[in-house]
Formats: structure tokens, C-alpha cells, sequence
């Protein structure tokens, strides 16, 4: 009969015998199949007492395949909330094995379990014999050490994703058998039998990607195996020969399951772990699974915290400490059971999920999304947005499903970021300060105006740059002259253009870079031409990036890099694997970053232009508002002593077909608003956990906040003569067209200034000069044509 076997079980069954033949020849059958030792010996002769030396470290020492977890804070506890896996395994210890599975698995699988070294030698002579005598491969003789072998080989070769090593384990051969006897044998030797079997349920397939009786008891009865009925235990264990064909959420495989599970309950009485009624009692119990998918991956997450999962995923797989590669590192987060312990609160994370849900709908053609940072740490604590997360490509034009994360860069989450508009303004105001100008300093910055962009230093662009730049207000009819504090309240771009003539936009761009923004989001080098100091260049930043850097702010000018990542433990060894930490540096001192508080609180007043939002709680509060040419994008960030959130609301894509969000509505509010409603319903849930201070720390040094100096009286100067002076000694001047008489000045000289000459005055503050008409009634000319215009340096 075995001539009608094919090839290749033809020369198993050859060399099964010959291996057969040989053992009794070396008298195997003299020594008696219950002597493991004397067995070893006379199997493998002189060689035997090295047989566990030869036990490669790499079999040995496989990590099981399970699943990665990440974990948050949910009132204090650590609670789960995103779970990744290729193999959905529950590892359990010795312990936590049940006791009814383990004897099933021993009745069906391997009844001399307890008595072999690994090597069940009469089963393997009564298989070959039956072998022989059926002409097919009915009976392995594989014991259960020598089933772990298999796995175990399995496993090592898909950690190293060897699909040519996973055929060779899994090849129906001689040699593969009798590999495994040699290294049943040498994990006999170094591991107890408790152990072994311990292994065994955990790395066994119990069909699907289900695997361990841990996630088996789960995935087919809901509930953990310390809770297995006799019926459930002996069920699962009884899958082994063919998992896939025995695997009860097939409705089909029912019948053959529960015949299956019958004879498994018939060898348990037979070698006695259990009675004959109780066997009875089990098999007359009908088979009702309980299928409880154990959900996998980010758009499973809980808690609304899917896009800060993707966000901690990115991170993992752009950290060389997780691997070689960006694959070898998503293969450990799916392989590695890793417990990953991150910042998130779960609470807070509902919450904002809630606040953006009622403000603007999820599929809305508008996006919107807000980060939450802790100061000081710069963890992650809540990141949401109007979209649900999905990694499944929608072509049905479905606005409400994304995988893209609004909320982090382009290789943290496959944003492009959006551009800030004013709430780029900060880096200009914080470089202001550093180079010792004061908030009091007064602007002259009339609106409209064409700007010279030769006038804005950049020694980052050797020749400065070419053209005119039109700049206008966002708010009409604003006054041409005021100092820095409420250029920052109101966000008045031509005061942020006066400011920046006077410093230099490559310094402006390296004071952003000192608070995280070295590059734009869509990973490009950021733009530091004359328009990007209100924020529209081609600079787009994301939402992560800006709170970053405000949070940098309220640290006392200390910024620390966002931290999402707090621990993370090898759930296989129990050991901590090192994560980078927050790198912190001085962006400024803490006078400046104090000082730029102060002006930002004045954005949250009642008459900022964020007044609206502020929640009047008792946490004081500071930050930005920001918006775009057309308002096609919107922003609002704020900060506390201990929070800060940035809000961004705005169009996506690279469509030409933007809203402009004055005419937008969004749940019947005016689009350019929504920003306001949602930053303070979020902000009440964050103050709620995390309150601010009533009042922020003041400067030490006043010097930047208030800052005046001696003005010289030039009366009876040429206008020439008084310009050069008073900006030689830090003021700025406009020539007034209006002429005032005087009996003692003659005409066209100065005849008086404001504010008055001979005592102190604001630093840098504007004078304005009044030329002298001369005596009363006298007709005079302007000289050479001076007043007829404003001077040069006040265009």
C-alpha cells in the first residue's frame, strides 16, 4: 500500500523505519520505553549528555508573538485603551492556567506526558507501524515537547520574517521530525514539565489569528480561562490536530467539533482525570460559543483617543530604539507585547472629543483639531478632531473618516499643517524682547501700507529682498501709532511689521526654531521672508508644534519637546525599555517669556481679540489668536500656568475651493467664530483637572515690560538736524504737516514735539515733530519743501 503514497511520505515513512530499526538495534527495546534517560542513551549514544548544549539559544530563548498595549490615565488609574497584534494572545503564567485544560490537553495529546524526556518512543514505533499498514501519515507520534518544538521554530522564523525557515518547520518530513525529538530532548533537560506545558498552551494555534488558550477562552467564550467550564476547556483543546477545521465560530464545523470535544472528555476519564458521569454530564452540554472579537489597532481605540494612538504609533515607528526599521519596528508593536504607558488623560480626552462634536460636525467640509499639553512635562494630555479615524480608503468623498491627524506633522501623523497667521506673531514679539525693546515702545504703522521689503534685515538673505509687500489690518480704521502691548491685544500687522524692520527676520525664524518649530509641518525649512512675521508664507504648522512652543512660553521660557511616550515594559521579561526623554533647553529667559505674557494676557481681556473665549474662571489665561488671508484658517491658542491648548479650525487639502470662513457657517454660527466657543468649552474641561494659577509670575526685570530714557530738546533744529538726534537716541520720528506760529522759532525749524523735549519718555516711542510757521500772520514757505510728507524712516 505505501507504493501509492506520494514521493515524499513515501521516503518519511522509509526513514521513520529506518530511524526505527536503528533504535533497536542500539537496543531501545531492552531498555524499556519508560527510562527516558536510558533511552536518550541508547538513541543517540555518546552524544547524549550534550543533547541540551545543542538547544539553539535563538529556540530557546523566542519571545512569544503578543499583543501591544498602550495605556492612559483615567482618574489616576492606568486603564487600556488601544491594543495592537498579529496574534491575538493572552500569555498566562503557570498559574493562571487552568487546571481542566491542562489534563485535556494531556488525555488527546500526549497520555505519557509526565513519564518521556521529551521523546515518546512506543508512540513512535505504534505510529510508524500504523503508518505503514494504512499507507498514509495518520499518526505523528509528536508529543507534546515535541509540538512546542514546531511552534517554537515557527515563531523564531516569523520574528525574523524567514519565510523559508517557516516552511521547513511546518514541512512533512523525517528530518523535521527528527529535529524535534533532538530539541524536545534538550528542552527536557533545562525546563520543567510544567513549564513545557505552560508554553505549550500559550503558543498553541487555536485557529484564525487566535492563539494561547488565554485569547482563545476570550475570542470563543468571552471570559477568561481561569472561568472554563470542563465542556469549553476540553473544546479548545481539542482543536489542535486541525485548529481551522475545528474552530467553533464556524457554524459548519459544529458537529465535528463536538464529536471532537466528546472523545476528549472520554480520554480524560480513561486516564483518569475524571469520573464517567462527569464525562456524561460534559458531553451532553450542547457547544455555545460566545465570539468576542478583541478589537486591534487605532480605529479600535477607546476613549476617542484613536489620533493620539496613530500619533503613538508614528512615534514608535520613527525611533531607531524600536528597530532597524520603520518595518521592524511596526513588527515589534504587533509582536513585541509591549505595555506602553503613555500621557494621555483618558478623561480629558473625552471631553475634548465632546466639546469639538458639539461646536462643528464631523462631516463638516471644515476640519478642526486641538492638542493639550501639560506645561513644564510638554505631555500629551488630550488630542482630538471632527473626523472619525480610518485607515480604510474612502473614495465615496465621505468627509467625516480620516486617517490623516490634523493635530501633528506630516511623519508624525501625515498632516501638511496649515498656515498659522498671527499666531506666528509671537516669535517676533519674543525676539523683540530678547534684543532689549520694551512693551511700552511706541509703533508708528499706518494701514494700509506699501512696505519696502528691502527695509526688513535678514542676514539669512545677503541683499535683503526685492519688491514692495501691501499690508493692511484685519480691523479697519485702527490708529497709525500705538506701542507693542496693543499691537499684541489686537493683533495689528502693521505694528508686527514695525517691529520686525527693527530686528532681523533670520533671528525671528531661529527665536521660532528655539520653541520647536524647526521646520514646517510638511517637513520643508521654514520661510523667513517679510510676510512670514504675521504668519502667511508658505509656512504651515500643526497644532502640536504651535502649543509646543506657547507651552515653552509659560515655562518660563524653558521649551521641552512634546512627550506622548512615558514608559514602556516588555510583557514578556517584565523589563523597561528605555524611552527618550523631553529634551528641554532655554528658548529665553524667563524675563522675556514673562514679559510676553503679560502682553499676551491683554489677548484674553475683554476687549482682545480673544476676549470672547476666556473662560472668567480664576485661571488667568494668555495666548494668540490667528487667521489667514480669506480666513481660510483659524486658530486660537492660550496657555495657563499649567495648561496649554491650540485650536485650530480651517480648510483642508490643497483645493483651490476654500471657504472663507466670514461667510462659512458651522452649525449656524459664522465660521471665524467657532474658534472661540470650542476653545472655551474645551478649556473648561481643562481647567476642571488641571487649573491654572489665578495670576501669572511677573518679571523680575520691569525693564522690558516699561522702559524710558531722556528725549533731547531740539527746538529751533532744521527738521534734519532733530531727526538724526532723536533717532540716535532710540526714538522714532514723523514730521507733522501741521505748522505751528512762533515769535522766537524761526520758520521751518522745530518750534515743538510730542511729547515734550528735556525730560524722560517711553524708550523707542514715536515723537512726532512740529515745524514753526513764524510770526503770527507772517507768510512763510515750508524750507526745501520739509513737512510736506512724513520722513522716510516713518513710511
Amino acid at each position: 500500500m505505501s507504493s501509492h503514497l506520494p514521493a515524499n511520505r513515501r521516503r518519511s515513512s522509509r526513514a521513520i523505519v529506518r530511524f526505527i530499526a536503528a533504535s533497536a538495534a542500539l537496543g531501545l527495546v531492552a531498555v524499556g520505553m519508560s527510562t527516558p534517560a536510558l533511552a536518550i542513551a541508547s538513541v543517540f549514544g555518546a552524544d547524549a549528555v550534550n543533547i541540551a548544549k545543542t538547544l539553539p539559544a535563538s529556540l530557546a530563548n523566542v519571545e512569544l508573538q503578543s499583543p501591544s498595549t498602550l495605556y492612559g490615565k483615567l482618574n489616576g488609574q492606568d486603564v487600556a485603551f488601544a491594543t495592537f497584534y498579529e496574534k491575538n494572545r493572552i500569555p498566562l503564567t503557570a498559574d493562571q492556567m487552568p487546571e481542566l485544560a491542562k489534563n485535556a490537553v494531556v488525555s488527546i495529546e500526549d497520555p505519557r506526558f509526565y513519564d518521556h524526556g521529551g521523546v515518546d518512543f512506543a508512540a513512535v514505533a505504534r505510529a510508524v507501524l500504523q503508518n505503514q499498514s494504512s499507507g498514509s501519515t495518520q499518526s505523528g507520534a509528536s508529543t507534546i515537547t515535541m509540538q512546542l518544538v514546531r511552534n517554537l521554530r515557527i515563531e523564531a522564523a516569523e520574528w525574523e520574517n524567514d519565510e523559508s525557515a517557516i516552511n521547513e518547520a511546518r514541512e512533512e518530513s523525517a528530518s523535521r521530525k527528527l529535529l524535534e525529538m533532538r530539541y524536545a530532548i534538550g528542552l527536557e533537560q533545562n525546563y520543567s514539565k510544567e513549564q513545557i506545558l505552560t508554553s505549550y498552551l500559550n503558543y498553541a494555534s487555536f485557529g484564525g489569528n487566535v492563539y494561547g488558550i488565554g485569547a482563545a477562552a476570550q475570542y470563543y467564550y468571552g471570559k477568561n480561562a481561569s472561568d472554563l467550564t470542563l465542556p469549553e476547556a476540553a473544546q479548545l483543546v481539542s482543536v489542535f490536530p486541525s485548529p481551522n477545521a475545528y474552530r467553533v465560530d464556524a457554524p459548519e464545523n459544529l458537529d465535528r467539533a463536538k464529536a471532537r470535544r466528546d472523545l476528549v472528555l472520554n480520554r480524560m476519564v480513561e486516564h483518569g482525570y475524571i469520573d464517567q458521569p462527569t464525562a456524561d454530564a460534559a458531553i451532553a452540554t450542547p457547544i455555545e460559543p460566545h465570539i468576542t472579537q478583541q478589537p486591534r489597532g487605532c480605529e479600535a481605540a477607546t476613549h476617542n483617543a484613536s489620533y493620539f494612538c496613530d500619533y503613538v504609533v508614528n512615534l514608535i515607528r520613527n525611533d531607531s530604539a524600536y528597530g532597524d526599521t520603520p518595518e521592524d519596528r511596526t513588527a515589534l508593536l504587533r509582536r513585541g507585547g509591549l505595555q506602553i504607558h503613555t500621557s494621555i488623560d483618558l478623561g480629558l480626552q473625552d471631553d475634548t472629543q465632546a466639546a469639538i462634536d458639539k461646536n462643528i460636525n464631523r462631516n463638516d467640509k471644515i476640519g478642526a483639531a486641538t492638542t493639550i499639553l501639560q506645561v513644564g512635562s510638554s505631555n500629551v494630555l488630550a488630542m482630538a478632531q471632527n473626523r472619525t479615524f480610518s485607515q480604510t480608503d474612502d473614495s465615496t468623498g465621505d468627509n467625516s473618516r480620516t486617517a490623516i491627524n490634523y493635530s501633528t506633522t506630516k511623519d508624525e501623523g501625515g498632516s501638511s499643517g496649515f498656515q498659522p497667521g498671527s499666531t506666528y506673531k509671537v516669535f517676533t514679539l519674543l525676539d523683540w524682547l530678547k534684543q532689549g525693546h520694551s512693551l511700552n515702545e511706541r509703533l508708528n504703522a499706518p494701514a494700509p501700507a506699501t512696505l519696502r521689503q528691502k527695509d526688513f534685515p535678514d542676514r539669512c538673505q545677503p541683499g535683503g529682498y526685492v519688491g514692495t509687500w501691501q499690508l493692511d489690518n484685519a480691523v479697519p480704521n485702527m490708529p497709525s501709532s500705538f506701542d507693542v502691548r496693543y499691537a499684541t491685544k489686537n493683533s495689528v500687522n502693521t505694528g508686527f511689521a514695525a517691529m520686525a524692520k527693527q530686528l532681523d527676520l533670520c533671528d525671528i525664524k531661529d527665536t521660532a526654531a528655539s520653541f520647536g518649530i524647526t521646520k514646517s509641518a510638511n517637513g520643508e525649512d521654514l520661510d523667513h521672508v517679510p510676510t512670514s512675521i504675521i504668519g502667511g508664507s508658505a509656512n504651515t504648522i500643526a497644532p502640536i508644534q504651535i502649543a509646543g512652543a506657547y507651552a515653552g512660553i509659560s515655562n518660563d521660557g524653558r521649551y521641552c519637546t512634546p512627550k506622548a511616550i512615558l514608559s514602556v515594559v516588555d510583557g514578556n521579561n517584565g523589563s523597561e525599555r528605555p524611552t527618550p526623554s523631553s529634551q528641554c533647553s532655554e528658548a529665553v529667559t524667563p524675563t522675556v517669556a514673562r514679559t510676553a505674557t503679560s502682553a499676551l494676557q491683554g489677548v484674553f481681556d475683554r476687549d482682545g481679540t480673544a476676549g470672547q473665549a476666556n473662560p472668567g474662571d480664576g485661571s488667568a489665561v494668555a495666548g494668540k489668536t490667528g487667521s489667514t488671508d480669506s480666513y481660510h484658517q483659524t486658530w486660537l491658542v492660550g496657555y495657563t500656568t499649567s495648561t496649554v491648548q491650540a485650536t485650530w479650525i480651517g480648510n483642508t487639502g490643497t483645493t483651490n475651493n476654500k471657504a472663507d470662513l466670514r461667510y462659512y457657517r458651522i452649525k449656524g454660527v459664522a465660521g471665524w467664530n467657532v474658534r472661540y466657543s470650542m476653545w472655551k468649552d474645551i478649556q473648561r474641561g481643562v481647567h476642571s483637572r488641571y487649573p491654572g494659577a489665578a495670576s501669572f509670575p511677573a518679571p523680575d526685570d520691569t525693564s522690558l515690560t516699561f522702559r524710558s530714557t531722556d528725549m533731547p530738546d531740539v527746538t529751533g533744529k532744521t527738521p534734519e538736524e532733530a531727526q538724526q538726534q532723536l533717532e540716535d537716541a532710540g526714538f522714532q520720528v514723523a514730521i507733522s504737516p501741521e505748522r505751528r506760529p512762533s515769535d522766537s522759532v524761526p520758520a521751518g525749524q522745530v518750534v515743538a514735539t510730542d511729547p515734550a523735549g528735556g525730560g524722560p519718555a517711553d524708550a523707542g516711542a514715536l515723537v512726532t515733530i512740529y515745524l514753526s510757521s513764524g510770526k503770527e500772520g507772517a507768510s512763510n514757505a515750508p524750507a526745501d519743501g520739509a513737512g510736506a510728507s512724513p520722513s522716510p524712516s516713518a513710511q
